[in-house]
């Protein structure tokens, strides 16, 4: 009843704003427009915003640092169709129309973050990229397999680094402190980056960052055991000939340490009927470590108008300590090393142009287990840790695309991918026998796409857009191979022959761009076959119930999506966006595998209204926001929802309504001020699925210095 109540209301508010202005509301306070004359590089060609065939949505530096955000999914969290699920404060994850971990893909500069060993459900990959160090975030929301391939399901978000380019002669230097303060958890941010002109055409800089998180407030009291520490780094070497064309380094390096999944252990809080876990302890430590090459080309010769060659090196490594209620300890992990290669190119046509490129990663995994007695001896080193140990999986593929004007300033773009992905692994742990097992798989999957934008106006100013676009996924070796805690107390087993999942969506939409005011609607159905779920055998491995990896049969998810913002006066920006989704699944209930049963998707983001109001100085100096965030209950619960009694409340996550106010101040070019009181009502309350609150009422300070 409150649900619907909700949607009615949802309705009204954006029927009314569709009155008043013709339109919707903005993606974030940040904005003035919703379209921001930026270009979208997560395909291989750019594109303005407004001109792309799909729903896009821009965070830039400014919105970034108004924000204040602690982590890259936290910079998402006010945007159409998303929700940011928080297993633990380190450990977000965005829900991209109802995808999350291993379905949406994350790159950074156009480098796949994703890899092997990404698990089912949110993960905590995501936190390991730095806001701070971002010129901007670009998100493109439903699949982009035919650019990228596996995993590009819900949507692909590209993390694109900031390039700082002193002006002068060589020799130049430029630079910036900043520092955030939060109360809510008495947390300390610090950054500073520097960076210098060596040549006319060549620059270096640097970038170090320390974090130090308390235990979280939230707005019924102290949450124990939410704190932990962050380092990161970060260097880039950059030569430009002309512009377009250059040759970057670049150099990151990632460590969180001690970060718990409290909801797991006895210092789990209990709220609206969780309960805590049995765990005294489940702690663990991440380490990110990049090395990237890439060169960019427009050459005027040879039939190319632009290329793109990228070669890179990614270490990604977890450890966990878990100490369990009968004082037995258990150390586990893994390390992954990958190597990237990636072409893109594109040529000019009839009435357009060809874009086309290949790409290649192979992951190379060793994984460790070892548990101990309760007094600390030695009882068993595990044959594989959470994966399996000395394993490689291959990913590849081709792709080609056609971008085509047609009549009417109609754009086309239609394309497709071959892709192929293999996994090798030698210590798999046979949960029978419990002896080493080896495995071997290979897959191929085609996919294609197209998509077209119809201007409505000689001026451009209004469009339609639509499409159909196909994904998958290959199963990776957290599918096939996993050995490790589940949800609901339960632990997953290694699952072999497995087929890829298959995803088809539909969408569609409308975009306008006036002068004072912009809007975008955008409906959108995917389809799903053959998606890989978590299902009960039955049996019991280490004491617990087991679940283990299958196809299962069909489903959906679709929502729509209402954006738009509008200036009534110079000074004053007013936005809003509200996101209605519903999906199902066909889940095996029991170990019994001839029958299906269709329940709700899990985790599929309540309906959700973000609102506000800026006022922004005639000089620009300074600026004054208030926000408000509206979800209604999610009840709709999925088998492993109503299982995860440490995470979800067994009546749904309910509904919720907190406002915030936020400001900023330049005193003068190099300085600026940002501050916000967050939750001003000091509610109570979390995002669905998540193991933790929302910070309580709390003040947020950012200071950032130029030199």
């Amino acid at each position: 009843m409150a649900a619907h109540l909700f949607c009615r209301r949802l309705v009204r508010v954006s029927a009314a704003l569709f009155a008043a202005t013709g339109a919707g509301a903005a993606p974030a306070p940040d904005s003035p427009v919703l379209f921001p004359p930026i270009v979208v590089t997560t395909s291989s060609a750019g594109h303005d915003a407004f001109t792309m065939p799909h729903a896009t949505t821009l965070v830039m530096e400014d919105a970034l640092r108004d924000r204040q955000a602690r982590t890259l999914p936290s910079a998402l969290e006010e945007l159409p169709g998303i929700m940011v699920q928080k297993t633990g404060t380190a450990q977000g994850s965005p829900y991209l129309r109802g995808f999350t971990g291993f379905r949406t893909l994350l790159l950074v500069d156009g480098i796949r973050l994703n890899n092997s060993v990404f698990r089912d459900g949110p993960n905590q990959y995501w936190g390991t990229v730095e806001p701070l160090g971002l010129e901007r975030l670009e998100v493109v929301k439903g699949p982009g397999a035919v650019a990228h391939g596996s995993d590009a399901v819900g949507g692909t978000v590209n993390a694109v680094t900031r390039t700082l380019a002193p002006d002068g002669p060589p020799g130049a230097f430029a630079g910036r402190f900043l520092h955030r303060f939060a109360s809510a958890d008495e947390s300390h941010v610090g950054r500073i980056d520097a960076a210098t002109r060596l040549n006319g055409s060549t620059t270096a800089q640097i970038g170090l960052a320390a974090k130090r998180f308390g235990d979280l407030r939230s707005g019924d009291g102290v949450q124990p055991y939410t704190g932990y520490d962050e380092r990161g780094g970060e260097a880039k070497l950059a030569w430009s000939r002309a512009p377009g064309e250059g040759l970057t380094f670049l150099w990151q390096n990632f460590a969180q340490e001690d970060a718990w999944r409290t909801h797991t252990t006895v210092h789990g809080s209990s709220w609206q009927g969780t309960r805590p876990g049995s765990d005294r302890r489940r702690s663990l430590d991440q380490h990110r470590r990049l090395q990237a090459l890439q060169y960019r080309a427009a050459p005027r010769a040879g039939g190319l108008d632009r290329w793109h060659l990228s070669l890179s090196r990614q270490e990604q490594s977890e450890d966990q300590l878990r100490i369990r209620a009968d004082g037995r300890r258990e150390e586990s992990g893994f390390r992954v090393g990958t190597l990237g290669a990636l072409a893109q190119a594109s040529s000019p046509a009839a009435a357009g142009h060809w874009t086309y490129g290949g790409d290649f990663f192979r992951d190379r995994v060793n994984s460790h287990a070892t548990r101990y007695l309760a007094d600390g001896t030695l009882l068993q080193r595990e044959i594989q840790g959470p994966v399996a140990g000395r394993a490689t999986y291959d990913l590849a593929g081709l792709y080609l695309e056609r971008h085509l004007r047609g009549p009417g300033g109609m754009h086309l773009v239609a394309g497709g991918r071959m892709s192929q992905a293999s996994a090798d692994a030698r210590d798999v742990r046979d949960p029978r026998s419990g002896r080493a097992i080896q495995l071997r798989e290979k897959w191929r999957s085609a996919v294609g796409a197209a998509r077209a934008v119809l201007p409505l106006r000689e001026d451009g100013r209004r469009n339609l857009f639509a499409g159909i676009s196909q994904a998958f996924r290959a199963p990776n070796l957290s599918d096939l191979t996993r050995f490790d805690i589940a949800e609901g107390g339960q632990i997953e087993t290694p699952a072999p022959g497995l087929a890829p999942e298959h995803a088809t969506a539909f969408e569609a939409g409308w975009r306008v761009r006036e002068r004072t005011w912009s809007a975008e609607v955008a409906l959108f159905h995917t389809d799903l076959q053959r998606q890989i779920i978590r299902t009960p055998t039955g049996a019991r491995v280490d004491g617990l119930a087991e679940v283990t990896k299958r196809n299962s049969g069909a489903g959906y998810c679709h929502g729509v999506e209402v954006a738009g913002s509008l200036q009534p006066a110079a000074p004053w920006t007013l936005w809003a966006h509200a996101t209605w989704m519903r999906g199902a699944l066909d889940y095996f209930p029991s170990a019994d595998a001839m029958r299906l049963e269709r329940g709700p998707m899990s985790r599929v983001m309540p309906p959700t209204v973000h609102a506000g109001a800026r006022w922004r100085a005639p000089d620009g100096r300074a600026w004054l926001a208030i926000s408000t965030t509206a979800a209604a209950r999610q009840n709709r619960l999925a088998p492993a929802d109503r299982l995860d009694r440490e995470r979800i409340p067994p009546d749904g996550t309910p509904g919720y309504h907190v406002v915030s106010l936020r400001a900023g101040w330049r005193p003068r070019p190099s300085l600026v001020f940002n501050a916000a009181l967050e939750n001003v009502t000091n509610a109570a309350y979390r995002n669905h699925g998540s193991g933790v609150n929302e910070p309580g009422r709390g003040v947020v300070v950012t200071t950032e210095l130029g030199f």
